[in-house]
């Protein structure tokens, strides 16, 4: 006598197979591999609800050419170039690794800070984009960038979350955004 499946439930991420023996012992198989089944559920219902993902970040720019320069410095090429005349643009894609990322809100707690200004001057908004470099290569990064021409917020790298190091590429050096160069600390 073979195995009754009672469900066969398919989510983004998972294909959750329940049959009665599964059911009653507590556990389920994910894949081929069992699971306990309370988690299976949690998973489940992580994956029936929408995913969202950051596809792209589209920057303004009168000629792509400097900002290709300095991401090609950070270690990021671009592949694609697409003209779409139905909004009137040329696209240029330069692929970011596939990495977690985080949406950072910072929210100021020194009316005189950083962060304040920058609310004060433009509202809230997009302040800085954010790369992490390897361990060990901020340094000689920061190097590398000032000796291509590249204005740098800090003259060394200062203390940022998560026990970070961080220094920032000047805007008026990188095409009118803020970029933050970020290097574990611990």
């Amino acid at each position: 006598m073979g195995t009754r499946r009672l469900g066969n439930l398919t989510g983004d991420r998972y294909r959750l197979l329940i049959s009665a023996e599964e059911a009653k012992s507590g556990t389920a198989t994910v894949g081929g591999g069992p699971r306990p089944f309370l988690f299976l559920l949690f998973r489940l219902s992580l994956s029936l609800r929408p995913m969202i993902t950051l596809n792209h970040i589209g920057i303004a720019v009168s000629d792509p050419k400097p900002l290709e320069r300095l991401f090609e410095l950070l270690g990021l090429k671009k592949t694609h170039t697409e003209p779409v005349a139905e909004q009137g643009v040329v696209t240029h894609f330069i692929p970011l690794p596939v990495v977690p990322s985080s949406l950072e809100l910072l929210e100021p707690t020194d009316p005189d800070g950083t962060i304040a200004k920058f609310i004060q001057k433009k509202g809230t908004g997009i302040h800085h984009l954010s790369f992490l470099v390897g361990k060990g290569d901020l340094d000689a990064m920061s190097a590398q960038l000032r000796a291509e021409g590249y204005r740098l917020v800090y003259d060394a790298p200062k203390k940022g979350a998560h026990q970070m190091r961080i220094n920032f590429i000047h805007p008026a050096s990188a095409g009118g955004i803020l970029i933050e160069l970020m290097e574990s600390g611990a």
